[in-house]
């Protein structure tokens, strides 16, 4: 589990989320204060991210689960084998 958390904080903090995060937000509320609309060719590539970000992020939190699920495998192994040893 450490590797796990150690990663996942890593993941939540690095430079590229927090500056698409930014940009986002600064995007929305730019369209807000001017009033204008988006023109379509540029919602259309921002709908094409946004599906490439979301399959990327699906695909990471299926990764982590699987990292998870290795790393709780990996302790019951030696659990057991420090178990058997212990029987000798």
């Amino acid at each position: 589990m450490k590797f796990y958390d150690q990663y996942a904080q890593s993941q939540e903090k690095s430079v590229v989320n927090k500056m698409q995060q930014k940009y986002w937000k600064t995007k929305q509320t730019l369209i807000k204060v001017t009033g204008k609309k988006e023109d379509e060719h540029v919602v259309a590539s921002d709908a094409d991210l946004d599906a490439k970000l979301e399959l990327f992020h699906s695909i990471q939190r299926t990764c982590m689960e699987l990292l998870k699920a290795i790393e709780l495998y990996q302790k019951r192994i030696c659990c057991n084998f420090i178990a058997f040893k212990s029987k000798d």
